[in-house]
C-alpha cells in the first residue's frame, strides 16, 4: 500500500480543489476517479469525501497504487508536482474546531505554576474557534489583531472525525477519526497597553472567545494524514520555531487526556461530524511566560512527527 495524503490545492486562482499527495506529486482526486471510473463518490470537496470516509479511503488506495505502479500512465493527466501548487487549508471549513485547555502538565506549568489536576477527579476544559475566520492554510499570512499586540503560538496535534459519533467509550472513540493535521492555536494574551488596567484585565481573562478568535487565529495543515498512516499518535514530536528560534520541543505522548479521552467526553453531550477538528492541547514552550510576542515579519514553523510542516507569516494589523 502506498502512503498518501487529502489535501486542498489551488493551481490556477480559481477554486480550491481536493487532491491527494503521493510522493512529490498532487494527484486531484475529481479527475483521477474520473479516469478510475469511480462514478459514486462525491470529491467537490474534502468535506463531501470525510463524509463518506470509509468508502473514499478505499478509493484513494486505488489511487495511490496505481498511480505507483504505473507514474507514465493515465493518472499522470491529472497529476502534478507539489511545488508547483498552492497549498490550502485541509477543510474548507471544518464544522467545528473544538480545544482542549491545560492538557500537558509542563505547558499548565509554564503558565501558572500549578500542577494538572488529578484525571479521576476532573474533566477536558475546551473551547472552541470560529472556522471560516479563523482557519488559513500552510504558507498564509496571518494579520495581527489590532486588538492586542501580545499574540502568542501553540502547537497541537489535531484530530479530524471521520464518521459520526455519539456517546462514545474511551475503547471505540478512535473508530470515528479518519486523521490527523497540524493546528496553531494562535491566542491573544492581553489587552492593549491602553486598556491594561486592572479592570480591563480582569474582564480581558473572563473573555476566553476573545482571547482565542481572530481572523487567521487557527492555521491548519499542511494536509490531513490518515490515522492508519500514523504509526504511533502517541509518540509524535511536537515542534515549533519563531524564526530560527526553537521555541516548543515535546511530544504527543506527554497528553494528559488521550484522544479517545476527549471524543468520549465530547460526543456525551453532541454528535461529532465528519470533518469535525479537535485540537489536543500544546506542550510548553510558549511566548507569554519568557515575556515574547509575535510581531509583524516573524515566520513561524510548526512540525509534528508524521504529519509535515505547517508555515505562516506573520504580518501587520489590517
Amino acid at each position: 500500500m502506498v502512503a498518501f495524503r487529502l489535501l486542498n490545492y489551488d493551481s490556477d486562482g480559481t477554486a480550491p480543489r481536493p487532491g491527494l499527495l503521493v510522493g512529490n506529486t498532487v494527484l486531484d482526486i475529481a479527475g483521477a476517479l474520473e479516469i478510475q471510473g469511480e462514478t459514486e463518490l462525491e470529491a467537490e470537496t474534502t468535506l463531501a469525501l470525510l463524509a463518506r470516509w470509509e468508502d473514499a479511503i478505499g478509493a484513494f488506495e486505488a489511487i495511490a497504487d496505481g498511480f505507483a505502479d504505473d507514474p507514465a500512465g493515465p493518472l499522470k493527466r491529472c497529476a502534478r508536482p507539489v511545488k508547483d501548487v498552492t497549498l490550502l487549508a485541509p477543510l474548507l471549513y471544518p464544522g467545528n474546531i473544538f480545544c482542549i485547555a491545560r492538557n500537558y502538565a509542563d505547558h499548565a506549568k509554564e503558565m501558572s505554576g500549578k500542577p494538572l489536576p488529578d484525571k479521576e477527579t476532573s474533566a477536558p476544559t475546551f473551547f472552541t474557534k470560529t472556522p471560516a475566520q479563523a482557519v488559513v492554510g500552510t504558507g498564509a499570512p496571518v494579520h495581527l489583531p489590532s486588538t492586542s499586540a501580545r499574540i502568542d503560538w501553540e502547537a497541537e496535534l489535531a484530530v479530524i472525525i471521520g464518521k459520526p459519533v455519539f456517546k462514545a467509550t474511551v475503547e471505540d472513540a478512535m473508530e470515528a477519526v479518519a486523521g490527523f493535521t497540524i493546528m496553531l492555536d494562535l491566542s491573544i494574551r492581553g489587552p492593549t497597553e491602553a486598556e491594561a488596567t486592572t479592570h480591563a484585565l480582569k474582564r480581558f481573562r473572563a473573555d476566553r472567545f476573545r482571547r482565542k478568535n481572530f481572523d487567521g487565529s487557527a492555521p491548519l495543515g499542511p494536509w490531513l494524514t490518515p490515522a492508519h498512516l500514523v504509526k504511533d499518535v502517541y509518540d509524535q514530536p511536537i515542534k515549533l520555531w519563531v524564526n530560527d528560534e526553537l521555541m516548543q520541543d515535546g511530544n504527543s505522548g506527554d497528553m494528559h487526556f488521550t484522544i479517545a479521552e476527549q471524543i468520549a467526553y465530547l460526543s456525551q453531550q453532541l454528535t461529532l461530524a465528519p470533518g469535525d477538528v479537535i485540537a489536543t492541547g500544546t506542550p510548553a514552550g510558549v511566548g507569554r511566560p519568557r515575556g515574547i510576542f509575535l510581531k509583524p515579519g516573524d515566520g513561524v514553523t510548526a512540525t509534528i512527527g508524521d504529519l509535515g510542516s505547517l508555515d505562516i507569516t506573520i504580518e501587520a494589523p489590517k
